[in-house]
């Protein structure tokens, strides 16, 4: 296994500079912290561009569980580039409290929306997809990620103003998420992104804290897209103006309103369970 000693090494100062989701997304590069997530990474198809192990008890821990599993696959070891890292340089690179010992660096290339749409043809076979507009939480971006794949939607849709993709704190909220769902990036801005779904067979789902009564809401269409908006102002205008539903969620209590992730869990676990017979038998 290969070893960095110094700081000044140009592989370890593009880990330490991936800390940016700037230049992450720039070098199209993702960095995966955690012995689970890297094996989730490997067994979703995913091969790393490297694998930085700490010489502690749990990099040591770490690299030997990695190979026993490429074993237990029948994959060539060899194909995993392994880093050792002295713990002082692995801990500057973590962006972890607690760092677990690995951090595996993956290409990552978000999907484009329009083959995505054309893939589907014309069969209405059931289709659903999430769309986010404007979320600024990182935590909130992965957290919704992590719900849609829980509840096995087929994509999530983000707008240019969403919090990035790359930015470690999504990443780490979306505990491995990301590498089991298409991302797309909106095409063109909402109105036109929106226009592409409807042409597809789209039904467009707002939300709103005026609507629709998502208790009493009747049937979807087979394909549909849930739209959900910013933290603070919720959907835009624009994205109001395009759907074709407007729901909200019946809150009895005495507050007026749910923080997004929390709004989308239970609107993606509803609209899930209307057709859970479908989705339990795959």
């Amino acid at each position: 296994m290969k070893e960095i000693k110094s700081k000044d090494n140009p592989l370890y100062k593009k880990l330490v500079a991936l800390r940016s989701a700037a230049y992450a997304r720039k070098k199209q590069l993702i960095a995966v912290e955690g012995l689970r997530h890297t094996l989730d990474v490997l067994q979703s198809g995913f091969k790393p561009e490297h694998i930085f192990i700490c010489e502690d008890n749990k990099g040591c821990e770490a690299y030997r569980q990695i190979n026993g599993s490429m074993e237990d696959k029948g994959e060539d070891r060899g194909n995993l580039r392994f880093i050792r890292l002295p713990v002082p340089l692995f801990q500057r690179a973590s962006v972890q409290k607690t760092p677990q010992g690995v951090i595996a660096l993956i290409p990552y290339r978000m999907s484009g929306l329009e083959p995505f749409l054309e893939s589907l043809g014309s069969d209405p076979h059931t289709c659903r997809l999430l769309l986010l507009e404007a979320i600024q939480d990182p935590g909130n971006m992965g957290t919704l990620i992590r719900t849609a794949d829980a509840f096995s939607f087929d994509g999530i849709i983000l707008t240019d103003s969403c919090a990035s993709v790359w930015n470690p704190k999504t990443v780490a909220a979306s505990m491995g998420s990301l590498f089991h769902i298409p991302l797309f990036e909106e095409v063109g801005g909402v109105r036109r992104t929106l226009n592409l779904l409807r042409q597809a067979g789209f039904e467009i789902l707002a939300t709103a804290l005026t609507g629709e009564d998502l208790a009493v809401a009747g049937n979807f269409n087979p394909r549909l897209a849930l739209m959900l908006g910013n933290e603070g102002s919720g959907l835009s205008a624009e994205a109001l103006e395009e759907a074709d539903r407007v729901l909200r969620i019946p809150m009895p209590g005495r507050t007026e309103s749910l923080n997004v992730a929390s709004a989308g869990a239970i609107l993606l676990w509803e609209l899930t369970g209307r057709r859970c017979e479908r989705y339990m038998s795959r």
